[in-house]
């Protein structure tokens, strides 16, 4: 099922630099404190946070987040506010959603794993994840602040961030005159070389996939097939062949990790079409087997707090609080028609989408 809302003519351009889309394929890291909360200092308060919470975890030296969701500005961001605040060192790996998934998965299969907390934006892999028993519920003081629709109370993988998926450009070459303004024109006319990322590969490349056909049916994808399309296994590279010339319009945007780059003001920038904008949530969840369970558990409840969810918005992502921040940069989306893929919607048709374009796009 997908969820639309009224719309109006929408093509909206954003200065989009392409540092949190180049990111490299993996990322580890810690900080050096910010204040005295990691050396015997008083962590400053979060509300809704339980103290006896943050003394458990501060005495398992810090956690683990293998980050398929994340943008790295918005791990960086992290690190720094869980030192500042509880005075816990951040340790981060940083790829896409199917590989952070395959790491995952190697390490249930050898029986050692050292991730307490992982981030997808693929709903389908955290929900056979819930199913399984791998990843646990974190006791989120304020599930009943997130917005209608974006999280399933039964689960314990909790939405963190609101992702809006549109087509990316680069300003230098292109004219955002000669761009299509809808999903129907981007797949019937000739717009110049497309890069897409594989949804046999990428988890938001499988919704965002999914969402379309289920809008414009599987034509579509057919007739977008026709077009100059290249194919990668990771969306984190179609802002670099975007902006290297080797593709002209690259799909599926991120809004999130391109609005978070704007400061470093390379010439990409992202549009959004006027027959709907394809949304998801990014989702994050503690692992059942967490080597730090205290500190996992913090981690997790951090992300639905107020103050994170402030700070994500100032980075250019979207609160799922109900009335909470969103990027001052970003696009209006308030009369937009934005589609949302049901996690039914996607088990039930996502191998017959990836077996279909795997057969149209030669993979």
């Amino acid at each position: 099922m997908f969820t639309h809302c009224s719309a109006r003519r929408l093509l909206t351009s954003l200065t989009v630099p392409v540092a949190a889309l180049l990111v490299a394929a993996c990322g580890n890291g810690s900080t050096t404190p910010a204040s005295d909360a990691g050396s015997g200092g008083e962590p400053a308060a979060v509300e809704g946070i339980d103290q006896e919470l943050v003394e458990a975890a501060q005495e398992e030296g810090g956690v683990v987040l293998y980050a398929g969701g994340h943008t790295r500005p918005g791990l960086e961001l992290l690190q720094e506010r869980m030192q500042e605040l509880f005075g816990i060192q951040v340790t981060f790996t940083r790829e896409d959603s199917g590989a952070i998934a395959n790491s995952i998965s190697a390490e249930l299969a050898s029986g050692s794993v050292n991730a307490d907390v992982v981030s997808l934006t693929d709903p389908g892999t955290m929900q056979d994840w819930a199913d399984e028993g791998v990843i646990t519920d974190a006791d989120v003081p304020n599930l009943g602040d997130i917005s209608e629709g974006l999280d399933n109370p039964d689960n314990p993988q909790v939405p963190y961030s609101l992702v809006p998926l549109g087509i990316m450009y680069n300003s230098a070459n292109t004219d955002p005159a000669d761009l299509p303004t809808t999903w129907e024109e981007l797949a019937s006319e000739d717009h110049g070389a497309i890069i897409s990322a594989d949804p046999g590969a990428s988890g938001t490349a499988l919704a965002y996939y999914t969402m379309l056909t289920g809008l414009h049916g599987e034509e579509w994808l057919g007739q977008l097939a026709e077009r100059q399309v290249a194919v990668t296994d990771s969306s984190l590279a179609l802002a670099q062949l975007v902006l290297t010339g080797e593709a002209d319009i690259g799909i599926p945007a991120i809004e999130s990790a391109v609005i978070s780059a704007a400061e470093e003001g390379e010439p990409l920038e992202i549009a959004f079409m006027e027959d709907g904008v394809p949304s998801f949530a990014s989702e994050l969840a503690m692992l059942a087997d967490a080597p730090h369970p205290n500190a996992a558990k913090l981690l997790v409840q951090y992300h639905l707090s107020e103050d994170f969810q402030q700070a994500l918005a100032d980075q250019g992502g979207r609160s799922v609080l109900q009335g909470g921040p969103q990027p001052p940069s970003g696009a209006d989306l308030s009369d937009a028609t934005l589609l949302t893929a049901d996690l039914s919607e996607i088990e039930e048709r996502g191998e017959d989408v990836v077996a279909r374009f795997a057969e149209l796009f030669n993979r």
